[in-house]
This record gives structure tokens, C-alpha cells and sequence, in this order.
């Protein structure tokens, strides 16, 4: 299994928003993220699940964070 690569790119002085670049396992496209960071830290220790943590964000970009897979690529694997 390809590990994700996240990096964060920038924290706003008051740290309510935080640019993550995350790139996708299978197509290598890096892709641009804006979350908040207590958000982000309360969702990787396990404080409850992203779409409750994050509600903000779409369901490419949960996705992209869940499993390094972003949207383009997750509807070629999984076609409606």
C-alpha cells in the first residue's frame, strides 16, 4: 500500500484555517486542501469521523484524506 503524502503548506495566525496539499496515490496529481486545523488534529486522533469533523469539506476532498485517492480517480475505479 502507497503511503498518503500530506504536507502542510500554511497555518493562518489564528489557526482556524490550514492548507494541506495531499497527492493522490494513483494519478500523482497534488491537490490543494483548506481545512481548519483543530479539525484536522481532533479527526487523526480518532475524535469522531470526517464528515462530522469536517462537514465543510466535499466528499472528494474526504476522500482524497481518508485514502489518498482523489475524485477523478475514485469515479474511474468506481464508475456510477
Amino acid at each position: 500500500m502507497v503511503e498518503k503524502e500530506i504536507v502542510m503548506v500554511a497555518i493562518n495566525e489564528d489557526v482556524s484555517d490550514t492548507v494541506l496539499s495531499v497527492r493522490c496515490n494513483m494519478c500523482s496529481a497534488d491537490h490543494v486542501i483548506f481545512v481548519k486545523m483543530h479539525d484536522y488534529i481532533e479527526w487523526k486522533n480518532g475524535a469522531g469521523f470526517i464528515q462530522d469533523l469536517m462537514p465543510y469539506l466535499s466528499n472528494a476532498d474526504r476522500e482524497l484524506l481518508i485514502s489518498g485517492t482523489c475524485g477523478p480517480c475514485f469515479d474511474s475505479m468506481f464508475p456510477s
